[in-house]
């Protein structure tokens, strides 16, 4: 029972198709497990940065209550404090650029993070 030329195109038609379909869905689920780990990264990285503005905030009162007791005026105090927080503008706007890249590579390193695992895997 030969099969004829017709039957073996379609047969390899439809395997050709299944195995694309399997590597699209194979690189949807890749994508979506991309997108969560740095969603989940982003996520954790903001509650980070809530935790310490908070406690940034709360010392930075602190050091103007201390520095308004010290100074024999409060306002003078916290006046002071907002000098520290101008200056730490002038830092950030400087070092920008750095910060840009930082955050870039951070993401990127996340994104290919399971490409390397993935090659290791396979060699």
């Amino acid at each position: 029972m030969e099969k004829d030329a017709g039957q073996i195109f379609r047969e390899l038609k439809e395997d050709i198709t299944a195995y694309a379909e399997s590597k699209f869905e194979l690189f949807k689920l890749s994508s979506y497990e991309k997108a969560g780990n740095v969603a989940g990264l982003l996520t954790y990285g903001l509650i980070l940065i809530c935790l310490a503005l908070f406690a940034l905030l709360f010392i930075f009162i602190s050091i103007g209550c201390f520095l308004g007791e010290m100074l024999h005026s409060i306002g003078l105090g916290f006046a002071c404090v907002a000098g520290l927080y101008l200056i730490i503008i002038l830092v950030v706007t400087v070092m920008k650029k750095r910060i840009k890249t930082k955050i870039l590579n951070e993401i990127i390193e996340a994104l290919t993070a399971n490409d390397e695992k993935g090659n290791g895997d396979n060699s």
